[in-house]
This record gives C-alpha cells, structure tokens and sequence, in this order.
C-alpha cells in the first residue's frame, strides 16, 4: 500500500497548489484511517485482551472525522510498542533524523489548520502554496514511519501486516478494486455491519458500501465495556451534555413515516409535567421501533430540549420467564416481573447487582432505589424509563390495575415513564396510538424494501396499484414487508401473491410466512430452531451462541435465517442481544419436532440440556467469582461511591473514596484489594499498589483475588520471583493450575524484553515456553474462565515463540561474528 501512496503524491504533484492541497488531504486522510485499522487488528490479534479499553475510540471511529485517528494513535502507539515491537511507529512521539519535529505535533497542527482555514476560513494562494508542501512532507514522513503498519496487497485484495509483524491477516476492507479509500462510516443494519467509503482517486472518487464480518474493529468483542450502562455526550441547543444509557441500537435501517407520532413524543419529552407517555397499538405495527427510532435520534443530537436533559435513560423489555440457579420461573403476578426494571435501572450503579436488591420488592424495593438515586445526586427529573412489552406482564382485570399502580409508583419516585403495549394500559398517560402507516408511507415503504429486495414487480408498478395494495394488507408493516420478502423470494406478480395471501387468516398468514422461510432453510439451521425451542434458559447472545455450538452452525448463519423472518423479538443492545420466540411460532418449531424421528428428538433434547447445563454452570461461576468479592468490597456508602465515580472515569475522585471508605472501614481485605487493582491498573502508583495489596492479604490471607493482584504488582515492578511467590499461595487457596502457570509465562514473556544479555532472556522465554505447555495440559475444565485461559495460552505460545526465534537468531549472529573476528585477529 506504501506504492499506491506514493503514486497518489506523484499525482498530486502535476496539480496547481489549490487542487494539490485538496487531494494531499484526502491522501493523509486516508492514510491516517488505514494505520488506526490496522493498529486495532493488531492489538486484537497481537496483545492482551484485558489490558487496554478503546471501547470510546471504536465507537467514535465508526464516523471518523480528521483529528480522531491523531487522538488515537497517540494512545496505541505505547501500547503497541510494549506488547509488539519497541521502536514500532517510531518518530510518533520523537525527533529523528528525517524529522525534527514529532509526527503527532506536526499531525495535530494540521488539523488545527484543516478546522481553521478550508473547515471555517478561507485559503488564499500563499496559504495554498505553503500547505501543499506541508502535507506532502507530512504524508512521505508518515509512509516512513508507517512503513510496517501498511498492509500487503495479495491477490484478490486481500491484506496481510508484513512478517517482522506476524503476518497478521487484516479483515477491514481498507482496499476496494486495488484502491486506498476513505472511510465514511460504520452502521449495523439488523445485526449486519456496514461500511461505507469512498476510492481515493483524482479521477472517479466513486462511494461503495460493503459488509463487514460479524467480529469487525467497530464492535470486536474484546473492545466491550464491563459496564452494562454506556455514556454518550450530546449537543442541545447549542450546550454540551452526557447521559448514561442502556439504548439498544434501531430496530430497522428502513423506518418510514410516523412523522406526527414522533413530533408527539417529542413533544411529551418536552413537557416536564408530564410523567407518563402510552404508545400502543397492535402487534407488528412498530411501537418499539418508533420509541428506540426517537431515543437514538436524541443520543445523535438531533433535537434541542429544554433543561432538565435525562441523565440516564433505562430501557427494559418486559418478560413472563426468569431463569434462576433453580431453573426457569413462571411469573403469576405482575409484581416479580416489574421489579426487574427498577432492578435494571440499578445496574447504572452496580457493575453486580448485591444480593439484598433480590430479597425486596414492590414499594420497598423503590424506596430502596430511590435511596441510591439520591446519593448520587440524580432526581426523578433525571432519570427516563422505558418500559417495553409491558402487556405480557398482566393478563386479568386486576392484574391490569395492579400494574398501572407500579406504573404510577415509578412515575412519582424514580423518573419519568414511556410505555409500549398492545393495550391501553390503566394509567393516566399521553396516548399515542400506532395504526397503520399512510398510504403516501407504505407506498414509500414497500417501494424501499423492494429496491433491496430485487423485488422488480412492485419497483415496476404504478404508485395506484401499490396504494391499492397497502390498504388491502391494512398498511400494516409487518405485513407489507411479507408481502415483497415473498414476491422476492417466489418470483410471483402482485395478484398472485395477494390471491396467496389472502386465502389465509391472520393466523394461517404467520404459519404461511414460517413455512415459506422453513423451506428456505438448511438442516443446521432447522436443527438449531428444534433446540432452540427446547431450552429453558433465556434466549440471548451467550445462550444463542451455545446453541450454534452444540449444532455445529456458524452464529452468523443462524442469525441470517431471523432476519427475513418474523420468528422473534430481538432486541439488539449493540454488543449484546435477547431473544423472543413469538408464541405461534413456538408453536410451529414444536409441531416440527413432532414430525422428526424418535432417535432425532432424543438427540435434540439431550443438546438442549447441554445448553441448560452450561448456562447453570456460567451462572455459577459468575456467582463465585464476581459477586461476593464486589458484594464484600462495597458494602459502605464511600466505596460505593468510589465505583460509582470509576464507572465515571473520574480516576482521582474515585482514589480520594477509596481513602475515605479505608478509614470507614479499615478491615475490609477485599476494599483493599479492590483499591490496589485500580492503583495498579490505571494509574503508575505501584508502590501505593503494593501497600494496598500486602494489607488485603494481611487482613485475609486466604484472599485468593487479592493474592492474584499482588503477584500480577510484583510481576508488573519486575520482580519474577515475589510475584511466583504470590501466585503460588493463590493455587493453594482455589485458583486453577492452568491460570497460575500462565500468569508465570506471562510474567517472564514481558521480562525477557528488558535483560541486558540474551542468554538471560532466551533462559527467561524457555522457561514461560515450559510453563505454557504444562498449563495447557492442567487446562481440563469445560466452563468459559478455562476457555479464556486456553485461549491466552496458545496466544502467548505462539508470542513466545516468535520472541525466542528472535532471540535466538541475534545471539547466533553475535557468536558468528564474535568467531569470525576471533579468527581475523
């Protein structure tokens, strides 16, 4: 890619200076993209997965702007060079001799200049002349110290990091028909990734939009945030403001009309005294989707609302199940159901929820929350719910009633509600009834999908015949897109697929629908369906993925059988997802299974357990591993306040509760564990760390988490054997031997970097390169923390490795040439 840089330059240099300066600055641009896309598949294929956040960057990065890929280059170049290569990008941050002035100084005063003159100002010919010449110098020092980070071009575009990096493949398309782009944007479309860019070229810059893998750079999986709730900063008119949320992303990339019902929950988010908002209407008409439609276009800053703005907002999806460590629970009142949103809610300050939140309910359980709300200086003002589905909790008269009174307790303690149900629920609300769309809109809708679709009878026909169409099908979305999914699919006209349609009842229509996407599936994904309906633990991305796992299917491949189809609710937070099979179509998956053979259903009952069993287990484990040592740490009101405040970023404030809570409650081991992991792993305070660290284990010396993090301290200060010490009595006390193995590797992987003698450090990589096998052998257990371990092990193999060849192949060097010399004399 250095080669097409270089032409482009070459370009540019037949151009006046006003059109060079232009192009040049498409040219860095794209540059500048490209190192940030392979720096982040670098740190994914290349470094430890706990040991840096970009969760911020990647999401930023998915609509970059110029001083974006600057910002984060400043913060993976030392990362990069730790876990990577020591000199690599080298020049960044330091003078040399090409350079006299850092590559990131001279890079941020272009991008000053870039705001100030072509962004806001005006570009007379010397300014011209003079910033041509910048950015071309800017550019070949760049492709200089970028050298390594630039991929190769092989044969069918694909792209690969050079070997003195590892050969790594990279999957973004950063080259389209053997060209540099520029990257416009990143969106999912119904879990479907997208990017979209232009070819950097003088001639023909055409746009292209291609998809991406499902594990891409804009939403990899080991950038995720611990936390459940994200924080998002706004503009509203004209002031900048932030808020913590638990948004799922929009429901569909083709959202048509409802311009007055928007306007109208605008209009009640404006209004303060108003409390509650209603919107209903029948199923498949698009309510969730026109509230998720507004929240996310305020997430964008596309509205100006007066003060007070929400500070946090708290989406919760209704459910009739729980799946508990006894197994699944049916819900017969509308009470255990309802107190899993205020519990939601209470997730925005609890990374895991304490016990006690699980032993009240009701009225006590709001008055309990409100407590929380309180210190953390939140009102009810503040704070926005909504509560989605809410018909499913509550089936009789009074049940009805019972559940407008909840309502009503959130409204007048907690925050303001929205509410989405098929019914009008009991409780004085501002209604917004959801009908069918206009005939101007599903004209407009069909019109869209079709386009996509490659459904040419209906782009074919006149706009009267799709008038006449839509109200037949009652200008129902859902049955609006069925309509042109089937036209596509059988390649029918209009009339026949309405005269096939319309044969059927509402009912028959959904079966229809199942059967038609049935047929079109493949074994694997059938099978996966069949277990799917069999499981008892709830339907999510882990449970999903487990499913696919025991079936032998691909996840992505499973999810592409829901997206033509109506089978589920899915509700899609952006990392994470939940599912819900609707009751006819459970129904239908059942009368499936019926039809297979005996041998067949035991064999899917028995993967369903299997997927029960795991889900038991990970909920164990998680229960030992994170709970009691977060429930024991932060039982004061400063240490709760210190998570609170790192959850924030706010680092100091967070350190100054920690202090605080210590003399509050000064013989507590896991506070002060809890204290040296943030000492030792965001700020450099290692001594502090270490203090923190021997007074846990002072106080409980069977504090196994606190006898990891002291060994990880010591390892950290180089000190090999303190931190064997630690690890060894963390062994002794519960953790696996595989786990104790690798943190040793790991420990001895990082100091071999920095021995003076190679002999020491090929010693030091031999010894990690032992332990790594052993830990590998003792690594027997099935639950997800052995996963993870493996994973790490054949990572850090395979790092080690490369490292000793490394090693190895400069001391036979250093012996040929001292031979040779010897020999000479």
């Amino acid at each position: 890619m250095k080669k097409i840089y270089k032409a482009h330059i070459e370009t540019a240099n037949k151009l006046s200076d006003g059109e060079k300066l232009t192009f040049l600055t498409s040219v860095l641009r794209s540059l500048l993209q490209t190192v940030v896309v392979t720096s982040f598949e670098l740190i994914r294929a290349k470094t430890p997965s706990d040991e840096i956040d970009l969760l911020e960057f990647s999401n930023r990065f998915r609509k970059p702007v110029d001083g974006l890929p600057v910002e984060i280059l400043d913060n993976v170049v030392p990362f990069l060079r730790e876990y990577v290569a020591p000199q690599l990008m080298s020049g960044w941050f330091e003078i040399t001799k090409v350079s006299k002035t850092p590559l990131n100084k001279q890079l941020k005063a272009w991008v000053e200049f870039r705001n100030k003159r072509p962004g806001h100002g005006v570009i007379d010919d010397k300014i011209s002349s003079e910033w041509a010449a910048k950015t071309e110098k800017i550019i070949l020092e760049c492709l200089e110290a970028f050298e390594l980070m630039l991929p190769e071009l092989n044969k069918g575009n694909s792209l690969k990091l050079q070997d003195g990096l590892g050969s790594v493949n990279i999957d973004t398309p950063i080259v389209h028909d053997s060209c540099a782009i520029v990257i416009l944007n990143a969106t999912p479309k119904k879990g479907i990734w997208t990017l979209s860019g232009q070819i950097l070229s003088y001639e023909n810059a055409k746009e292209f939009t291609v998809n991406l893998k499902e594990n891409n750079i804009f939403c990899i999986e080991n950038l995720k945030s611990p936390e459940k709730y994200d924080l998002s900063e706004i503009i509203s008119n004209n002031k900048h403001y932030s808020f913590y949320h638990n948004l799922p992303i929009r429901q569909t990339y083709t959202f048509e009309g409802r311009t007055e019902e928007l306007k109208t929950l605008e209009e009640w988010m404006e209004d303060q005294d108003s409390r509650y908002c209603l919107v209903y209407g029948d199923g498949g008409y698009g309510k969730t989707t026109l509230v998720l439609e507004l929240l996310n276009q305020f997430k964008e800053s596309h509205f100006d609302f007066d003060e007070p703005i929400p500070e946090i907002i708290c989406f919760y999806t209704a459910k009739l199940t729980k799946w508990t460590e006894q197994g699944l629970k049916h819900f017969t009142g509308i009470t255990p159901a309802m107190d899993e949103c205020i519990r939601e809610l209470m997730r925005c300050f609890y990374t895991v929820l304490p016990a006690e939140w699980y032993s009240v309910s009701g009225k006590p359980l709001i008055d309990k929350a409100v407590g929380v709300i309180k210190a953390n200086k939140y009102s009810r003002d503040d704070i926005l719910m909504v509560l989605d589905n809410t018909e499913t909790l509550a089936t009789s008269a009074q049940e009805v009633k019972d559940l407008g009174a909840f309502f009503k307790l959130i409204g007048k303690y907690i925050g303001r509600v929205i509410i989405t149900s098929r019914r009008r629920e009991f409780i004085e609300a501002t209604p917004i009834p959801i009908e069918g769309l206009s005939e101007a809109e599903a004209v407009s809708l069909m019109q869209r999908i079709a386009k996509e679709c490659s459904a040419s009878p209906i782009t074919q026909a006149g706009e009267a015949k799709l008038r006449k169409v839509s109200n037949q099908l009652m200008r129902k979305p859902i049955l609006l897109e069925a309509l042109v999914k089937y036209i596509s699919n059988s390649k029918v006209g209009i009339d026949a697929a309405i005269d096939n349609i319309f044969k059927k009842n509402n009912e028959e229509l959904l079966e229809f629908l199942y059967e038609d996407a049935w047929a079109r599936m493949g074994a694997l994904q059938k099978e996966a369906f069949l277990v799917l309906v069999q499981v008892k633990c709830p339907l999510d991305n882990v449970s999903i993925s487990q499913i696919c796992q025991q079936v032998g299917i691909q996840t992505s491949e499973f999810q592409q059988s829901l997206v033509e189809t109506h089978f589920a609710n899915l509700t899609d937070y952006g990392r994470t997802y939940s599912l819900d099979i609707v009751e006819l179509a459970n129904r239908f998956f059942l009368h499936q299974f019926s039809k297979v053979g005996s041998s067949e259903q035991e064999k899917i009952k028995s993967l369903a357990m299997n997927v029960d069993n795991y889900a038991i287990e990970r909920e164990r484990i998680e229960r030992e591993y994170r709970s009691d040592r977060v429930d024991e740490a932060f039982r004061s009101e400063y240490a709760k306040a210190a998570k609170v405040l790192y959850g924030k970023g706010q680092i100091s404030e967070a350190i100054e509760m920690y202090e605080l809570a210590i003399e509050d409650d000064p013989l507590n081991s896991a506070l002060f564990d809890r204290f040296a992991w943030l000492l030792f792993n965001k700020t450099d305070k290692l001594g502090c760390a270490k203090a923190m660290g021997e007074k846990a284990i002072e106080l409980d010396p069977s504090n196994c988490d606190a006898l990891v993090d002291l060994a990880l301290i010591h390892y950290k200060m180089g000190d090999i054997s303190g931190g064997d010490q630690y690890i060894e009595k963390a062994h002794e006390f519960g953790r696996p031997e595989s786990f104790c193995l690798l943190r040793k590797a790991i420990a001895r992987y990082h100091k071999a970097n920095n021995l003076k003698l190679h002999n020491d450090s090929i010693t030091m990589l031999e010894e990690a390169s032992d332990m790594l096998k052993r830990a590998e052998k003792t690594n027997i257990n099935a639950d997800s923390y052995s996963a993870k371990n493996l994973t790490n092990i054949i990572k850090y193999k395979g790092l080690t490795a490369s490292r000793l060849k490394r090693f190895e192949d400069i001391k036979k060097r250093y012996d040929s040439d001292l031979k040779r010399s010897k020999t000479t004399y």
